[in-house]
């Protein structure tokens, strides 16, 4: 079972349990669990698949252009650069790998522009070509490509980071505030059996747990809103 599923499966079973005890409704408490699984489910489990093979895809493609232009610089060879570049790479790559191994090493490389569909990569190519043709320092030629590269993963670290940061803010803030709910509903347990007589208060205590699924569906967006230019999210992966 994936760490998505268990969290997914453990907020939501938190939020239907918290909203059960706040408002000792079953219906209520069985809306707020279901509502919750079809959302993480369904939803944030595709936005999360995503942003991940993303995320990863980018830190592979970072890592194969710059072992292949150090290689290159030092054998000025690109079938032996791109043997060394391909040596412990992921499985999955491995598989792009083996789909082209009868091509020639250039177009080897350019069949992987399906896989590493970011604007840097495109930049490489197109480096390559040119250094092809013309010969030349590569790495000279290619100083502004490694540096954007490198640019670029130390942004995606830096907001990792982030947001690390920021949802261990909103995991204790909504603790609290449903601690807050729970232990109400043993302190004032007189108060408590009148009101949940009340229809519009095990709503109330409905719509509380949903707004914190709201909540957590506007993290869940902004954190997987990270662009990478030449990615489009909208592929079929």
């Amino acid at each position: 079972m994936s760490t998505f599923l268990v969290v997914s499966i453990s907020i939501s079973v938190v939020l239907g349990l918290s909203s059960f005890i706040a408002s000792n409704n079953f219906i209520v408490a069985g809306v707020v669990l279901a509502v919750s699984l079809l959302y993480f489910l369904i939803f944030a489990n595709k936005k999360f698949r995503k942003h991940q093979i993303k995320i990863k895809r980018f830190h592979q493609c970072y890592h194969f252009i710059n072992s292949f232009i150090t290689s290159l610089s030092v054998r000025s060879s690109i079938s032996t650069a791109y043997e060394t570049s391909i040596q412990n790479v992921s499985l999955d790559i491995e598989k792009e790998i083996e789909n082209i191994d009868s091509l020639k090493d250039i177009d080897k490389l350019e069949q992987l522009g399906r896989y590493f569909k970011f604007s840097v990569y495109s930049l490489f190519l197109d480096l390559l070509h040119l250094y092809e043709e013309q010969g030349g320092n590569i790495l000279e030629m290619s100083y502004h490509l490694l540096n954007e590269t490198r640019l670029i993963e130390e942004y995606i670290s830096e907001s990792e980071l982030l947001v690390k940061k920021k949802l261990t803010e909103f995991a204790i803030l909504w603790i609290l505030t449903i601690g807050i709910m729970v232990f109400l509903r043993f302190v004032i347990s007189e108060f408590f059996i009148t009101m949940t007589k009340q229809i519009f208060y095990p709503i109330g205590i409905g719509l509380i747990s949903l707004f914190c699924l709201l909540s957590i569906h506007l993290s869940v967006s902004r954190m997987t809103s990270m662009e990478i230019k030449g990615w489009d999210d909208a592929e079929k992966i």
